[in-house]
């Protein structure tokens, strides 16, 4: 967790060392199928609500959740051989993703995607509204109807405030931050993304989390226009190949029963 720190201090200081690692040249990371018109974009009243909403519902800002959301993704692509910069791959990724985020229910993120350079079949998310597959997972879906349900469901992950929620109880997140806007208290900070890390590369979330994203991620990608049952067909051929071996999603319940849940709605 050292070098999520080591990284977070030049993101904060330096002013973007992270979101540099995904500005890849002449490649749209604005949306690249809707264009929102002054009436329809949100001003900053409307911000700062989302803002207090967002902090209702976990004890974390909004801003807090910018800073913890940029260490864990450091920690994402530190332990996945860092991202594999493929334009034609990345471009695609983006574009899906940026049309899912669009719709998603949190318009006060500017989501990021990249692909890792990793042939594991995997996908993470982290606070914040950073979203990432790992080019082994990329290569095993077929089509844009399945990859996009796999980014939607990450998509829900970020907008559910699922990883949040793993630390928003701990005692030590309070006074994280101080009036400026700094982190108050290494210590916590650090507390405060291994636990998010460990549930993503040890743990996993709660089972009801990932039923959740899968519900969820199904029902933005069908608001956008994408297949219903897309992520169910991809699970399904997955499990035809493997059963529920943890060679794909290892973190993730069974294979067999997300399709169950899937297939009951």
């Amino acid at each position: 967790m050292k070098r999520a720190l080591v990284f977070l201090g030049l993101v904060l200081g330096a002013g973007g060392v992270l979101d540099a690692q995904f500005n890849i040249p002449s490649l749209p990371f604005n949306n690249p199928f809707h264009s929102p018109s002054p009436s329809t974009t949100p001003n900053a009243q409307t911000l700062k609500g989302l803002g207090e909403m967002a902090q209702g519902a976990t004890g974390i800002s909004l801003k807090d959740e910018m800073k913890i959301g940029g260490a864990v993704a450091v920690e994402i692509v530190s332990r996945n051989g860092g991202i594999d910069r493929d334009p034609a791959m990345t471009q695609r990724v983006i574009m899906i993703g940026k049309s899912l985020s669009y719709y998603c229910s949190r318009p006060e993120l500017n989501f990021r995607f990249a692909v890792l350079n990793s042939d594991h079949i995997n996908a993470y998310s982290a606070p914040g509204g950073y979203v990432f597959i790992t080019r082994g997972l990329y290569n095993a879906l077929p089509d844009d109807q399945q990859l996009a349900a796999v980014l939607a469901h990450e998509i829900s992950h970020v907008t559910k405030r699922h990883a949040l929620k793993v630390i928003a109880r701990g005692e030590f997140m309070k006074g994280l931050f101080d009036a400026g806007g700094s982190v108050s208290n290494v210590g916590a900070f650090d507390q405060g993304v291994e636990s998010i890390t460990n549930s993503l590369f040890t743990k996993g979330f709660d089972p009801s989390a990932e039923f959740e994203a899968d519900k969820e991620g199904r029902s933005l990608a069908t608001k956008v226009g994408y297949q219903h049952d897309a992520l169910l067909y991809f699970l399904k051929n997955l499990y035809a190949k493997d059963g529920d071996s943890k060679d794909a999603f290892p973190t993730h319940p069974p294979l067999s029963h997300r399709i169950e849940r899937l297939s009951d709605k």
